[in-house]
């Protein structure tokens, strides 16, 4: 298959490289894209990874409409920005999803999902990195039953949360470096009285 990958992050390209040295054609791309080009290229799949614009309509029909999304996060739990936080904070359901791309911002029906539980002691970064590799594994674990996809897709029914870049500024603004436990930045949110739609029971 012909496969865009698309992402920001470099965390994705390992999978990537998996897709490629599967015997896959794939094409890197960071930037925005262009429906003429899209419809040139003739891609069999697009796969979005930690990739920062979003798709309209008329670029997702350049596609085909067979263009999925890994995120970070149990949909519909935690769209838009920072779902790993975001987990942290609201104490909402974590994991990882593979789901079809819509119009919407991490809306799209779902292929697969996985729960993720931190161990003792984790940082923010030992969770996002927990995150990104339970991402890979379900991306890889799924591309195995890939014809089965549309079949497998189904909608999220609860209402579940999104958070904006805007949403996370007075989260952040506690954070001053990423080995800080997820102990350490919850109490730091009690005292400063920062958080999410719950604001730390």
């Amino acid at each position: 298959m012909k496969i865009l990958c698309l992402y920001h992050n470099e965390c994705a390209v390992e999978l990537f490289e998996w897709l490629k040295n599967s015997g896959h054609t794939t094409v890197l791309w960071k930037e925005e894209l262009e429906e003429s080009w899209c419809k040139k290229q003739q891609f069999d799949l697009a796969v979005s990874y930690t990739y920062r614009f979003l798709l309209s309509e008329s670029l997702l029909k350049s596609l085909d409409y067979n263009a999925v999304n890994i995120h970070n996060s149990y949909l519909p739990w935690n769209r838009g920005a920072d779902p790993n936080i975001w987990s942290l904070v609201d104490k909402t359901p974590r994991g990882v999803t593979l789901h079809y791309m819509d119009a919407g911002l991490d809306k799209g029906e779902i292929i697969a999902q996985k729960l993720v539980c931190d161990g003792e002691g984790e940082t923010l970064k030992s969770s996002y990195h927990n995150l990104d590799r339970a991402a890979k594994e379900l991306f890889r674990e799924a591309f195995y039953y890939y014809e089965y996809w549309p079949e497998m897709k189904k909608k999220a029914i609860a209402k579940g949360s999104y958070h904006s870049v805007k949403d996370g500024a007075k989260v952040r603004s506690v954070i001053d470096a990423y080995d800080l436990s997820v102990m350490d930045f919850r109490k730091r949110l009690k005292i400063c009285g920062g958080g999410g739609t719950n604001l730390m029971p």
